[in-house]
């Protein structure tokens, strides 16, 4: 079988998932000024409402396109945590060796192409996923992967 690329060093254990945080908070109220009987629109940014204040229709859409996007990535590292989750069950059912190889050396072309590999060495699976690879990405493939393998009657 061809080696398509080698590990820079011995290969290693996926290194431990980083640490991560989001939060957000956007509270928005229309109340009437006392002062000239107007109705108002207020807007804060902070849980305990220091920052409360009159605030455009525009600032307003603003700030709810700003926490928006922070619910986005809020999503994203559930997702994230979710694959890292999920992965570590399909390895450890399935009985595979992941290792991560540096894949900067390669082709482009082929570099971009590959999410996952795999062979059976001394009668275990070795699945080698790039270096640094999306943990959504890396879960796709390593689920395809299995799939594949089971549908052939090699159970992995």
């Amino acid at each position: 079988m061809p080696i398509l690329a080698q590990p820079s060093e011995a290969p290693k254990a996926s290194p431990a998932p980083r640490e991560q945080s989001s939060s957000t908070y956007l509270h928005i109220e229309t109340m009437v000024d006392p002062d000239d009987g107007q109705l108002c629109l207020l807007t804060a940014a902070e849980t305990n409402l220091g920052d409360l204040r009159t605030a455009s229709p525009a600032r307003a859409l603003g700030m709810v396109a700003d926490a928006r996007a922070q619910l986005d990535q809020i999503e994203r590292l559930i997702h994230e945590y979710e694959a890292h989750d999920t992965l570590a069950a399909i390895i450890a059912e399935h009985d595979l060796k992941v290792e991560e190889w540096d894949t900067t050396d390669l082709d482009p072309c082929l570099r971009d192409r590959l999410d996952a590999w795999h062979w059976i060495e001394n009668g275990e699976h070795v699945v080698v996923v790039p270096k640094g690879q999306d943990p959504i990405v890396r879960l796709n493939a390593i689920t395809s992967l299995v799939n594949w393998l089971e549908q052939q009657g090699d159970q992995a």
